[in-house]
């Protein structure tokens, strides 16, 4: 079994993304404080700057200038198990790989600002890194296959080499925040986002790079029903990208391109691809339950199913080489609680309950997803008038993620076992 290494770092530039166990390829660590409450309740609560990310409104109740910077650090325990029975075009399965998850150890970083102006209006900034995956495979991975020598075929394959042996998907987002208190109830925030995108995935018969901006908005509102209770909600719209790059062939996929009846040479041919990052819709709650302590709940709905399949365009060649997806849409629920002892600590703890964006017939090797279960603590200190200082944990209990692919000519069949642990440290300093 492997054991991953994440180092999430707080930075205003060079961010590097990574797959740690979010639904789909979403990244889920911008804020300490969220995660020891499992996110219920980020939407309306306005701990530090951080929580702008999940609701723009939620500034309004920052009445000091303020940066926050979130650190990470997650450990993702992987491995694939190949089943015994998977078929290719050339036969039965012959045996299995030797290969599993390679280590890997990506950085990603988040960095939030906030600035009251005047009274009534708080400037808000968030660069953080949405989205992401970065995973190696070892060379021979999955089911084992015996095809006849080149040209006719391959010789002795493994499957899994052909659906995924490295991806690498990055974004940085910078989303500058305006919001407003309209009301002593009631506060209104919007923001716009500007999001940059650079993909490397490959496998043994492909290599597909490219990079792409896009720009986005999101808007949210608070409201307090009474001195006990507080809504929030938040909408934050999908990012569409005409990604350009490249799409290599390697000697073995054109080989086997030509033998599905779509010949094509080894080499580098330029292109597009057009791919769309989901919008999302967070309600929050927070009630009072006495003077120290909160009952928070979340639900957040990610649009998954508009990642549909990637189709790469190229006036060099008389096919559209494609990578499906077909996910489905998401959502998480979260239930947590803030309790706060003498002296201004804060203890936090939470669950949450999430869904997988796939299935057995569209689960994917560059970014493997399934059910999972949040298990959270926290807790926030005050070392200074003008610091807090948030740490936190959370196991990640994950559904054992079976596989069954076949589109590549060689089945894919197995179970991925996936489970992680998170700990985090957070520093907000009011000026």
């Amino acid at each position: 079994m492997k054991r991953t290494g994440i180092l999430i770092i707080g930075t205003a530039a060079g961010l590097l993304s990574s797959q740690a166990m979010a639904s789909g390829f979403a990244v889920s660590y911008q804020s300490v404080s969220a995660l020891g409450t499992a996110y219920a309740g980020a939407g309306v609560l306005s701990e530090n700057a951080s929580n702008q990310w999940f609701n723009p409104a939620t500034l309004a109740e920052l009445r000091k200038t303020e940066i926050s910077v979130p650190l990470h650090q997650v450990w993702v325990d992987t491995t694939f198990e190949s089943d015994t029975d998977g078929m290719s075009l050339f036969g039965p399965q012959a045996g299995v790989g030797n290969g599993d998850f390679d280590d890997v150890e990506p950085f990603v970083g988040s960095a939030f600002l906030a600035v009251p102006i005047g009274e009534t209006m708080t400037f808000g900034l968030s660069v953080v890194s949405p989205f992401g995956t970065k995973i190696e495979y070892e060379s021979g991975w999955g089911n084992a296959y015996v095809t006849p020598p080149p040209p006719g075929g391959l010789g002795t394959i493994t499957a899994g080499d052909f659906y995924a042996t490295e991806s690498d998907l990055q974004t940085i987002n910078v989303n500058p925040s305006l919001a407003i208190q309209l009301t002593e109830k009631l506060n209104l925030g919007l923001g716009v986002s500007y999001q940059t995108l650079d993909a490397d995935i490959r496998n043994a018969a492909t290599r597909l790079e490219g990079d792409d901006d896009a720009y986005g908005w999101n808007l949210g509102l608070t409201y307090s029903a009474d001195e006990n209770n507080h809504f929030g909600v938040a909408y934050r719209s999908k990012m569409s990208y005409e990604v350009e790059g490249d799409i290599t062939f390697s000697d073995a996929g054109a080989a086997l391109s030509t033998l599905g009846g779509n010949p094509v040479a080894p080499g580098s041919y330029s292109g597009k691809a057009d791919i769309d990052l989901p919008a999302s819709l967070q309600l929050s709650y927070a009630g009072d339950l006495s003077d120290r302590t909160q009952l928070l709940m979340g639900v957040e709905w990610t649009e998954w199913s508009s990642l549909d399949a990637l189709v790469v365009e190229s006036p060099s060649l008389a096919f559209n080489p494609t990578e499906n997806f077909d996910w489905e849409n998401t959502v998480r629920y979260s239930l947590g609680m803030n309790h706060a002892l003498s002296g201004g600590t804060v203890l936090r703890f939470g669950v949450a309950k999430e869904d997988s964006t796939q299935g057995t017939n569209n689960r994917s090797a560059i970014s493997p997803d399934s059910d999972r279960v949040w298990a959270t603590l926290g807790a926030g200190f005050n070392p200074t008038d003008n610091m807090t200082i948030d740490v936190g944990y959370a196991h990640i209990f994950v559904d054992d993620a079976d596989i069954n692919r076949s589109e590549k000519g060689a089945q894919l069949k197995g179970t991925y076992e996936l489970d992680a642990d998170v700990i985090g440290a957070q520093m907000s300093y009011r000026f």
